[in-house]
């Protein structure tokens, strides 16, 4: 066995570890089970056909010619349908069968005898390439979202110009004799081949498994800064955003669903929820941006307005207050009528724990007064005067 037929068996076993690792990390990132699974069976179509490349001139030709070009081909479908799944949420099975079946039946039809190589390298190269430019067409977007625009733009660069480099060692061989077109022999062609395919394939897995880690991490982020119920963002996400702010001017509203305990004890925790759901929904459809909704208790909520006054403030909240009262919600038992107490206030530099302490006093105001009302801090510092 030469350098080349080696170089090609260490090649399939780094990609049969890929393949194992893929399977692992289907098993602990579920969201992303099936692009995992997917990039496991691309692993194990390369490390199949490299153990055939580096065994031609000893097995049957139409098991390490014909079998292993098909195997490549599945490899590189795959690769653009795992693109497509990251990317669209589902595996384009009904066009993956076509153009692997299609690529099979005519690499089959081609058969693995060396007076029809030029045919079957072209067939190789057409397939590989329209697999590969699919694959980053559909990897552009999540790409962009995840690293930016710019190198987004850089790698799918790179991508193409690989795939330029593999269809142009197709077609190198295609001036050659035939027998140098075996893939274990040493020649240049054959080293600049085994070079790129390390390249490529490396360089796709190592990016692959970036963008599912990424995807991933965000998301775990992201969840971290959600209330689960009503998906607003919680206390720690709100305390987030709120630093994130650069307008010195804002202005907070503390909001408080009155006699929440009565609905919990006649109608039951789930009817609970349901209210809580129903009301963030109305949080966010009369609010808009760039309002910064946060669910920060059991059932109070909090508002974030940047650059607003107190007196634009007051009049939003009124507005909210009313707007609320006037959509209950409907349930099993019948409709439940919903109002809440709204505490306001707003300073220019005052700090969240400042402002949280002004709006909870004027949210105490409110509820004194008799509940479904709004109080900011300016009436509670006449009161107090």
């Amino acid at each position: 066995m030469n350098g080349i037929a080696l170089s090609y068996l260490l090649l399939a076993a780094q990609m049969g570890l890929y393949a194992v690792l893929w399977t692992l990390t289907a098993w602990l990132v579920r969201s992303e089970r099936l692009t995992c699974l997917l990039g496991a069976a691309y692993s194990l179509c390369w490390a199949a056909a490299l153990v055939l490349f580096a065994r031609r001139g000893v097995l049957d030709p139409w098991l390490c010619y014909t079998g292993a070009d098909i195997l490549v081909l599945c490899g590189f479908t795959l690769l653009w349908g795992r693109a497509y799944r990251f990317d669209r949420g589902r595996f384009p099975l009904l066009r993956w069968l076509t153009i692997t079946l299609l690529a099979a039946l005519l690499l089959a039809w081609v058969g693995p005898s060396l007076t029809q190589s030029h045919l079957r390298l072209l067939l190789l190269a057409l397939f590989s390439g329209i697999s590969g430019f699919l694959m980053i067409c559909y990897s552009a977007r999540p790409l962009s979202q995840q690293v930016g625009a710019p190198l987004s733009g850089l790698l799918s660069l790179l991508g193409l110009l690989a795939i330029l480099v593999w269809g142009q060692r197709i077609l190198m061989a295609q001036s050659l004799p035939l027998p140098s077109q075996d893939i274990p022999s040493q020649s240049h062609p054959n080293l600049v081949a085994l070079l790129v395919v390390w390249l490529l394939t490396t360089g796709l897995q190592l990016g692959q498994f970036f963008m599912v880690v990424l995807r991933n991490t965000r998301k775990l982020n992201e969840l971290s800064l959600r209330d689960s119920l009503t998906q607003l963002l919680n206390r720690r996400g709100f305390e987030t955003h709120w630093q994130a702010q650069t307008d010195p001017q804002r202005a907070l509203l503390l909001i408080d669903v009155d006699h929440f305990k009565q609905v919990n004890d006649h109608h039951g925790h789930d009817t609970g929820d349901r209210l809580l759901c129903h009301l963030a929904h109305l949080l966010q459809h009369h609010m808009g941006t760039p309002a910064i909704l946060a669910r920060v208790g059991g059932e109070e909520f909090a508002i974030l307005l940047p650059g607003e006054d107190l007196a634009n403030a007051h009049a939003r909240a009124e507005y909210l207050r009313s707007q609320i009262a006037a959509s209950p919600l409907v349930c099993e038992l019948g409709i439940l009528r919903i109002t809440v107490s709204i505490g306001v206030a707003s300073g220019r530099g005052s700090s969240l724990a400042e402002l949280l302490k002004q709006a909870d006093l004027a949210l105490y105001l409110a509820k004194r007064r008799g509940r479904n009302c709004v109080a900011c801090q300016q009436e509670l510092a006449a009161q107090l005067n």
